[in-house]
């Protein structure tokens, strides 16, 4: 059950990745070549996607997305979102895990109320006017 826990905590706590994913990063600090990185710039661009993030606005990013889960799991993923808990991994290794350790007793597991994560379906891929696929 600890595993259970602490595989939510690693979900819930990468979901502040986002805002982090749009500050403005080279090419040094993320895994995509010159070109890839290129693509990826003109692409968020052309979608209104890429714009800067302020501290205070990642907070509040974060909050917003701790605010739909039940109490029982609301209060840890504030405390991360708050800097709370121990945090590791990087965005080049494929995402900051944040951890926080609650303990419970047994009963107040037993009665926590389940959460079931389904997979987000990816939108399709927009080229830019005036492109033509390869």
């Amino acid at each position: 059950m600890k595993k259970k826990i602490l595989v939510l905590a690693a979900l819930v706590g990468s979901m502040t990745l986002p805002a982090f994913a749009q500050s403005e990063m080279t090419t040094s600090q993320t895994n995509l070549d010159q070109r890839a990185a290129a693509q990826e710039r003109r692409a968020a661009s052309a979608k209104g996607q890429l714009s800067a993030v302020t501290a205070d606005q990642a907070r509040t990013n974060g909050l917003q997305r701790c605010a739909n889960l039940p109490a029982f799991y609301k209060v840890d993923c504030e405390s991360r979102v708050n800097g709370q808990g121990a945090v590791s991994g990087s965005v080049v290794g494929g995402g900051l895990i944040k951890e926080s350790v609650t303990q419970v007793s047994p009963d107040e597991l037993r009665n926590a109320p389940r959460i079931e994560l389904k997979p987000q379906p990816e939108p399709p891929m927009q080229r830019p006017r005036g492109t033509a696929p390869r």
